[in-house]
């Protein structure tokens, strides 16, 4: 090997190390931005399980809500179901007392009318007494 093949040798060796140091370099600036991008990973994973357990508490917390309100609709139904029944009930109390007033004023218009056709007669009698 001559002088100018070992120059050439050296400075292809020389070539492929300052390559190795950039490839390397290149590597870690790689591992350092993996680095920050796992911390942010976790970051936001963490976040994510704090919105996950936000969003569970407001879920029961909306689900014991509903329940309640589900409940009270109910006993309104049932309260609103109660009175309708009571209404119907009075409804017909109420034109049984109707049919009972109705038959009373028929009955009186009846006993006005004997009483009349009576009175009329009681006249015709002392009529023809006082001139008998």
């Amino acid at each position: 090997m001559t002088g100018m093949d070992e120059t050439k040798l050296l400075a292809l060796i020389e070539s492929v190390f300052n390559g190795q140091r950039r490839t390397l370099s290149m590597v870690e600036a790689a591992i350092e931005k993996f680095g920050s991008i796992e911390i942010e990973i976790t970051k936001l994973n963490r976040k994510m399980n704090s919105l996950h357990e936000l969003a569970s508490q407001h879920h029961s917390e909306t689900s014991t809500r509903l329940g309640a309100i589900i409940s009270r609709l109910d006993e309104a139904e049932t309260m609103l179901d109660e009175r309708s029944r009571d209404i119907k009930r009075t409804q017909i109390e109420v034109v049984g007392q109707y049919n009972e007033v109705l038959t009373a004023l028929q009955d009186a218009a009846n006993a006005m009318r004997i009483a009349e056709d009576l009175n009329t007669r009681l006249i015709a009698v002392e009529s023809k007494l006082s001139l008998g």
